[in-house]
């Protein structure tokens, strides 16, 4: 990880990218992602009785950590400086707090120089398919709802980039694509839509309103 990227026009976008040089503990994300592992943080920040009744939207809102913090810096990293990121869940790292929220995300391995131009499919498949499958599958929640965090994050990202003067090309490409490379539908394709007063509304819901103290997100599309 460069230390241009701390310091650079783009810094605000990496804060939640840690180095390998980060002096504090990591899981694997792949092992954060074990049900016991989930199980227990869940527990821990949200208590047993939300834990019972609502683990679908704990897991959504958790999920949304990881997102906030991964997708900006994957952009960042090739649109801006020409880096491909690593990819494969065991080989990026959760930092939590005492919780169990993850206050960003180390990367375990360097990665390498990459194309800037590139398409964004690999981190579709290598990190976020495997990512958002894993945690519905573990919390009883629709892909759907994840994918709609993981492009809310995203599509925030891009906009910002756009601000800053960044090629976003590739990032435009996979959020206006309907089908992804391999032929399935893309769960991507335009996650926000905003509408004729300018309101910025998500296309699926995070099931935030479901629990009273959380209530609707900003962007919320049930929200009128």
């Amino acid at each position: 990880m460069s230390s241009e990227w701390a310091t650079g026009p783009c810094a605000g976008l990496m804060q939640g990218l840690l180095p390998m040089t980060d002096p504090r503990p990591a899981i694997p994300l792949d092992q954060a992602l074990a049900t016991a592992h989930l199980d227990a943080a869940l527990l821990r920040i949200y208590g047993p009785e939300l834990f019972a009744e609502q683990k679908p939207v704990l897991v959504s809102q958790w999920s949304k950590y990881f997102f906030m913090h991964w997708l900006p810096a994957v952009l960042v990293a090739q649109l801006a400086y020409g880096w491909y990121l690593p990819l494969q869940l065991d080989q990026l790292g959760l930092v939590l707090d005492e919780r169990g929220l993850p206050l960003g995300v180390k990367l375990l391995e360097e990665g390498e120089p990459g194309d800037a131009d590139e398409s964004l499919e690999p981190v579709v498949q290598a990190s976020l398919r495997p990512f958002v499958e894993r945690l519905s599958a573990y919390g009883e929640v629709p892909t759907a709802v994840l994918w709609g965090n993981a492009g809310d994050y995203l599509e925030q990202a891009v906009v910002r980039l756009q601000a800053l003067g960044v090629a976003v090309g590739p990032a435009l490409a996979l959020l206006q694509a309907r089908k992804a490379a391999d032929g399935r539908n893309n769960p991507l394709y335009e996650p926000v839509r905003y509408l004729p007063d300018g309101k910025r509304q998500r296309r699926s819901c995070c099931l935030a309103y479901k629990v009273e103290w959380v209530g609707p997100c900003e962007h919320c599309p049930l929200v009128a």
